[in-house]
């Protein structure tokens, strides 16, 4: 099946386990993907391997802290693939949200004002640079990265889950604002997807309602869905993507 088939594709953060699963993902449906990641020697590898795989795929560099990375990583996109009216946001501070992002008391304002930065704003200025295109042409899909994060209480992470409850709200202003110009606007918070030898794997292994963990391959097949037209009546939700860990309503 190639839902997406010749539709141009912006993935903000498609370097990382996710986002590589995502990018693979979304050029098997016949996507043309724009790969950009702060780490760009990766992000071309994801991109040369799509096309060794006989699909299209750009790769640029892209700091979701500084809005002139993101113009012009968009800006590269657009000479390359014409109009994109399709937008993946994966990226995230996730090692702040490892180290340095503690809880109230503890977290400083900085690590707390750049985890907000590159997690949720890093994110609005992507969406504001896809909307006019989505808005004139009446079509426009639009899938963030939220996380369990942001409707859980952790004793630590306190940034992080501050940001990914931003998202859910990003997300249904989107689609309060601009569903009858055609936009639609989702986000999925995906399970812990973690390798073979995480020390901890029993442990989330027993928190889990399902028979086994999830992959990347799991949380890309939601983002390709909602990024085709199969999802045209689906807006403004937020999809828990995790074996049946949050049993949220």
């Amino acid at each position: 099946m190639r839902r997406l088939e010749g539709q141009a594709v912006f993935v903000a953060g498609g370097a990382g386990r996710l986002g590589t699963a995502a990018c693979h993902r979304l050029a098997s449906e016949g996507a043309r993907v724009f790969v950009t990641d702060f780490d760009e020697g990766a992000a071309r590898t994801v991109a040369q391997d799509i096309v060794a795989a006989g699909g299209e795929a750009h790769a640029a560099y892209l700091d979701l802290a500084d809005n002139a990375s993101i113009d012009a990583a968009y800006a590269e996109a657009e000479r390359r693939l014409g109009p994109i009216l399709r937008l993946h946001c994966n990226g995230a501070a996730l090692d702040i949200a490892n180290s340095r992002d503690l809880n109230a008391l503890d977290i400083t304002i900085e690590t707390f004002e750049l985890t907000l930065r590159i997690n949720l704003t890093g994110h609005l200025a992507c969406v504001r640079r896809a909307l006019p295109a989505m808005i004139e042409a009446g079509d426009g899909a639009i899938v963030l990265m939220s996380s369990g994060a942001s409707y859980t209480a952790e004793h630590i992470r306190l940034a992080y889950g501050v940001s990914k409850a931003g998202i859910n709200q990003l997300v249904r202003h989107i689609a309060h604002n601009w569903g009858k110009a055609g936009v639609r606007c989702n986000a999925i918070a995906p399970g812990p997807i973690l390798p073979d030898d995480f020390p901890q794997m029993e442990l989330y292994k027993q928190a889990m309602r399902s028979h086994r963990v999830g992959s990347g391959d799991d949380i890309a097949a939601m983002v390709a869905m909602l990024l085709s037209t199969d999802s045209e009546w689906i807006n403004g939700q937020i999809f828990s993507v995790d074996g049946g860990m949050a049993l949220r309503p």
